[in-house]
């Protein structure tokens, strides 16, 4: 990534996704061809970054979901353990 490229993407990162998406679909301020595959790129790379958080999200509440589910059978063997004694 060259210095232009990284002043565009602290420029799209000011703006938003949305709007570089809006921008770059209309053609609106990407005029130059080169700006507008750089805002492509930056869309894609936080496309990206925002399915990997999704995926550790959903595998973080499955885990918590075990956890729980584990929780609750060591208690009910601990309350069946109780009762017998």
């Amino acid at each position: 990534m060259n210095e232009k490229e990284a002043e565009w993407r602290v420029e799209f990162e000011r703006l938003g996704e949305l709007l570089v998406y809006e921008n770059a679909k209309k053609g609106a301020i990407y005029n130059d061809e080169a700006k507008r595959q750089a805002a492509l790129r930056w869309l894609s790379d936080q496309a990206r970054s925002r399915h990997d958080r999704e995926v550790r999200t959903l595998q973080v509440a499955w885990w918590t979901f075990f956890a729980a589910i584990g929780g609750v059978l060591v208690g009910i063997v601990g309350f069946l353990v109780a009762l017998h004694h």
